[in-house]
């Protein structure tokens, strides 16, 4: 009986910080772009396990937005008028049959909505801190890049590759000339073309460009949530990580660890999942890459 309780209040605990009621939409402006991204972060740094998820990268003409697509799907679910009940049996069901990848958040690498340029000037990250709607807002100054003189093609577009340090981790990113958009997923921006594939040097987190729609996609919008994130509390970005961390108070960013922050060995045993952050200026001994201004 123990696992099941556990199991149970670890869903009741996890609902209402994973999934969001997307209550409405405010349209922002026209999109004039929107790619798809698969992004692959690795669960545990001293072994093979990985999590893939898909990211929706939407550009306008002076506003962007990125998020997860399970995320989205996920708070949709939670609009509708049953809603709970579909996520509560699909969650009882993983459970009960033991098979975590049932689970509707089950691919989902993170909730966070992010912003670019939104307000003007800044790049706004709405998060979860437990069961706290948070507002982190940075300015929206992009990485210092070096350009390279490798090449490759992706879904036909000629590549050069560019490299940089930020915020704890170093690097590659795969942009092409011929879509002329200082853009990318993420946080990423600011190469003379559109960002198609990047990945830290350590390979524990990958965005690789899927497709790219031009016509018939839908605006650029703001997505209302219940807590209503226009009142969401105002947190510094390494406050928030550092918060984030203790105990996992709550579903960081990027996950620092699974749920349970272990996992099964064949034996049975439990083992220590070795995490961490996308953004790893948060330690007291942050590397010295991330420590310029720009990176804050």
């Amino acid at each position: 009986m123990k696992p099941m309780f556990y199991s149970l209040f670890a869903l009741c605990f996890l609902m209402p910080t994973y999934a969001q009621t997307v209550d409405f939409i405010k349209e922002l402006e026209p999109a004039i772009m929107q790619c798809t991204y698969r992004c692959t972060m690795k669960l545990d740094t001293l072994g093979t396990d990985t999590k893939t998820d898909r990211m929706i990268l939407r550009i306008g003409k002076n506003i962007s937005q990125f998020y997860s697509y399970t995320a989205y799907r996920t708070d949709s679910i939670w609009k509708t008028s049953n809603g709970k009940r579909i996520w509560g049996n699909a969650m009882v069901r993983a459970i009960r049959s033991k098979n975590h990848a049932q689970m509707p958040n089950a691919n989902m690498v993170t909730n966070d909505y992010i912003y670019k340029n939104y307000p003007e000037g800044k790049l706004s990250t709405y998060a979860q801190l437990g069961v706290t709607s948070v507002r982190i807002e940075e300015d929206y100054t992009g990485q210092d890049w070096t350009l390279q003189d490798s090449n490759k093609t992706l879904l036909g577009y000629p590549c050069q590759l560019a490299t940089c340090s930020f915020r704890g981790r170093d690097y590659q990113a795969w942009f092409t000339s011929d879509i002329p958009i200082a853009n990318g997923p993420w946080k990423f921006k600011g190469l003379p073309g559109l960002i198609l594939e990047v990945y830290d040097t350590q390979c524990h987190y990958q965005f690789q460009i899927e497709g790219i729609e031009r016509t018939n996609i839908a605006p650029v919008c703001f997505y209302y949530t219940t807590p209503d994130p226009r009142n969401a509390e105002r947190i510094d970005r390494i406050r928030y990580l550092q918060l984030a961390t203790e105990g996992n108070a709550g579903i960081p960013t990027f996950l620092r660890e699974t749920s349970l922050g272990s996992k099964k060995t064949e034996d049975g045993q439990r083992q220590h999942i070795a995490h961490d952050y996308l953004e790893r200026d948060y330690h007291k001994n942050a590397c010295t890459s991330s420590s310029t201004g720009q990176h804050k």
